[in-house]
């Protein structure tokens, strides 16, 4: 895994998370986001690496809200 991914989608979470939404008159917020990682070498297949990050990404909403899951941690146990 690629730690400079996790930091980046640290700063996407938090970007998420301070949006203030509106719906009619309400305020909606905060926002939370779950966000699932994956990185391949540049000869791996797409498909794979879209298969790594949906498997992240669900392991993330299963682990409950506001999660960030890499591949790479799932690998690793």
């Amino acid at each position: 895994m690629n730690q400079r991914r996790t930091p980046c989608a640290q700063k996407i979470y938090n970007s998420v998370h301070e949006l203030s939404l509106r719906y009619g008159l309400t305020e909606i917020g905060p926002v939370d986001v779950s966000i699932g990682i994956a990185s391949y070498p540049q000869h791996a297949q797409t498909d794979n690496l879209l298969r790594a990050a949906d498997v992240a990404l669900y392991r993330a909403k299963e682990l409950g809200r506001a999660r960030i899951v890499s591949f790479g941690m799932l690998e690793a146990g």
